[in-house]
């Protein structure tokens, strides 16, 4: 049953990052006694968000409630500022109290939502421009549209974004509201996209970095 639990947390992803919980070594450890399952989580600071990490946590014990066999989660998070806080398993702002300030977490994951489509967005679209593909061809690609070799992985990555979103339209390129571009706007759009992939790419190294660093990890390191 732990393979099964680390699949299931393969899609949980940190909401800023938009990297998984697993690749980013954040799983620590999973005990699972007669279908209860324990998630140990850890993160690079002591004062990681405590939103995001909420989220993470919240996310995790979802998507392990729905691996078959499973009866009980717990998600504990380590070491940081509010572990017994968001380890308790309990709406955030029963959890936090007066330090939750009314905040809406569904919107703070919206906002996320947006910056990581926009980065997988860019993505896609600048390895169609670099394999060749002219800007009038790749604004009219359909979501069933067969890419160029080397693409899918991008274009799978890039449709769950779009799904996250609700976003239907048949064109494969649209904005984050689902609106489609053309080949004059295309490139406009995909400035502010970089700058967007650009910020959370340099964050995410920077959070690996923290976190071998903070429990002397190997570098290979597989969660287990």
């Amino acid at each position: 049953m732990i393979e099964a639990v680390l699949s299931a947390l393969r899609s949980v992803l940190d909401p800023e990052l938009d990297e998984s919980l697993v690749d980013l070594k954040f799983v620590e450890d999973i005990r699972v006694t007669q279908g209860e399952v324990e998630v140990m989580l850890r993160l690079p600071t002591f004062w990681c968000a405590p939103n995001f990490a909420y989220l993470m946590a919240f996310d995790a014990k979802q998507a392990v409630l729905g691996v078959p066999g499973v009866r009980a989660v717990r998600v504990v998070l380590k070491d940081h500022m509010y572990s017994e806080a968001i380890s308790s398993g309990k709406p955030f702002a029963e959890a936090f109290g007066d330090q939750a300030d009314g905040e809406n977490l569904e919107e703070l994951r919206l906002l996320f939502a947006r910056k990581a489509f926009g980065m997988r967005l860019e993505q896609l679209v600048r390895f169609l421009q670099n394999v060749g593909m002219p800007d009038s061809e790749i604004v009219t690609l359909r979501v069933d549209s067969r890419l160029p070799p080397g693409a899918a992985p991008l274009q799978a990555t890039f449709l769950k974004r779009r799904a996250r979103l609700g976003i239907s339209q048949a064109r494969l390129i649209t904005d984050v509201d689902g609106v489609t571009l053309d080949a004059e706007t295309l490139n406009d759009y995909l400035g502010a996209a970089r700058k967007q992939r650009i910020s959370m790419t340099f964050n995410a190294l920077m959070c690996k970095g923290l976190l071998e660093t903070r429990y002397e990890l190997p570098r290979k390191e597989e969660a287990r």
